[in-house]
């Protein structure tokens, strides 16, 4: 039986209108927000304020043909993938083809974590992340994969600024490199908007503007003025270069979520009551009903993203690519984590020489010994060789290393990613990257982890992060 999800996009004349996709046929049809609950679908509401913005998007996507670059910045936790999402479905419906910069290594869009990537969108995006995870392999229901992706290795690039420029920007490159043909750019920015963070923003983005003329820039703005972008922000210029060579660039600054106000009484927007929201910060779910949870944490997103990921992985490993969707109505979110452990423990792996691959260490320094005891159980990069001239390589997919055989050198990885691009693996890149402890083993009975050992994820079970920034009470100083 064929299942729908639904998913707002605003069209001219102020209406919402809703994709609605059928799953198996590939199909989609649009129609009005009224109409959709008449058919009893639960419509994805969005303010007034953001729907201003996405009709400035159809109406770039409208008046011409050619390329443009739509950047969607500001802080955490303020709907930047929410509305980056409803803008490139308004693209797909003008042109039929959109362009998505993920440049979130920590909350991808259509990636596991710790990835940056450059995907081609023929097929609206509906629902949260973990409903259309492009994972490296065709399965039904999700995106193609990406067009090009780099390995970042950690849910920040603070690790290794260097590293993730140079990735987004060979992810750039990709899309430039398409000439003519490349679509419009619908950029899904990072969070992090202080400091070193803004510059690696700016430097990527000038990057895009180099390769066309219209940019518009969408800052939306928390109701906390601290955590906003600051302001005299040139995006998309290069200071480098003849002010004539600059793309002609539009800023909007727009609100956040659930009626926060936007910086600025000249901004050109308007402040939007709670009451015409619904479920604005999260999509409705695969079932086109709203989620249960409207507000989950960093942590619990990046979880349903690594299970999206391994039920894709199962589902390859299997051979049964039609079981890779991710359905949380079907079974509820604890019992698809329990069932999918389990069928993780069962799934056949990849067996590959250690006299194939290099292991590369992102972030430090091991010795062989200390790398291999590392490797075992983590999640790792599955990369091409570098490109001459290329400080990162192509990565065609994340794996999770599910043992390791010393005496025969043999290292047993599962992934989703099809047998075609393993391939041309030349390298695992290990990072920092962590695996959701429950997806690491099913329900059952484990002595050897229950008598001397910490339950479930109790203190010493993650890594250790700093905290130099925050001053003991007894060494703070103090007012005299």
């Amino acid at each position: 039986m064929a299942s729908a999800t639904t998913c707002a996009a605003s069209g001219g004349g102020g209406a919402t209108l809703e994709f609605r996709a059928v799953r198996g046929g590939g199909a989609y049809a649009v129609c009005g927000a009224r109409e959709a609950r008449a058919l009893g679908w639960t419509p994805t509401m969005v303010s007034r304020d953001w729907e201003r913005a996405l009709t400035r998007v159809r109406e770039a996507a409208t008046r011409t043909r050619e390329a443009f670059a739509a950047a969607f910045v500001g802080p955490k936790g303020v709907g930047k993938s929410t509305l980056a999402r409803h803008a490139a479905n308004v693209i797909l419906r003008e042109r039929g083809v959109c362009g998505w910069l993920d440049l979130d290594c920590g909350q991808p869009e259509l990636t596991a974590p710790g990835m940056v990537s450059l995907t081609i969108l023929r097929a609206p995006l509906l629902g949260p992340p973990q409903t259309h995870q492009a994972s490296g392999a065709e399965f039904e229901g999700a995106p193609s994969a990406p067009l090009y992706a780099s390995f970042v290795g950690d849910v920040s690039p603070q690790g290794d600024p260097d590293a993730y420029v140079e990735g987004a920007l060979a992810c750039v490159d990709a899309w430039v490199a398409l000439g003519e043909d490349k679509p419009a750019l619908v950029v899904n920015a990072s969070g992090w908007v202080k400091g070193l963070g803004l510059e690696l923003a700016e430097e990527i983005l000038r990057a895009v503007g180099r390769s066309t003329e219209s940019c518009y820039v969408i800052n939306i703005n928390s109701h906390v003025a601290s955590r906003n972008v600051p302001d005299d922000v040139y995006w998309f210029h290069d200071a480098n270069v003849p002010e004539t060579s600059n793309p002609r660039v539009t800023t909007y600054e727009v609100a956040a979520g659930f009626g926060t106000a936007p910086k600025g009484a000249d901004a050109e927007t308007e402040e939007t009551s709670v009451e015409t929201y619904e479920n604005i910060a999260n999509d409705a779910s695969p079932g086109g009903t709203k989620s249960k949870d409207t507000k989950r944490s960093p942590s619990d997103s990046r979880a349903l993203s690594w299970l999206a990921w391994s039920r894709q992985t199962v589902a390859m490993c299997n051979e049964r690519p039609h079981e890779g969707a991710l359905e949380l109505d079907d079974l509820g979110e604890n019992e698809a984590f329990a069932a999918t452990a389990f069928d993780l423990t069962t799934a056949t792996p990849w067996r590959v020489s250690f006299d194939d691959i290099t292991l590369h260490v992102l972030q430090s320094d091991l010795d062989a010994r200390e790398a291999l005891m590392a490797l075992n159980g983590a999640v790792v990069g599955l990369l091409k060789s570098a490109a001459p001239g290329r400080y990162c390589a192509e990565c065609v997919g994340v794996g999770v290393v599910r043992g390791i055989d010393v005496d025969n050198r043999y290292v047993y990885i599962l992934t989703p990613v099809s047998s075609e691009k393993l391939k041309s693996v030349t390298t695992l890149a290990l990072g920092t990257l962590e695996f959701p402890p429950r997806l690491l083993g099913h329900a059952g009975e484990y002595p050897y982890m229950q008598v001397g050992a910490i339950a479930n994820e109790g203190s010493g079970s993650k890594a250790i992060k700093s905290r130099n920034n925050i001053l003991r009470q007894n060494t703070a100083p103090t007012r005299r």
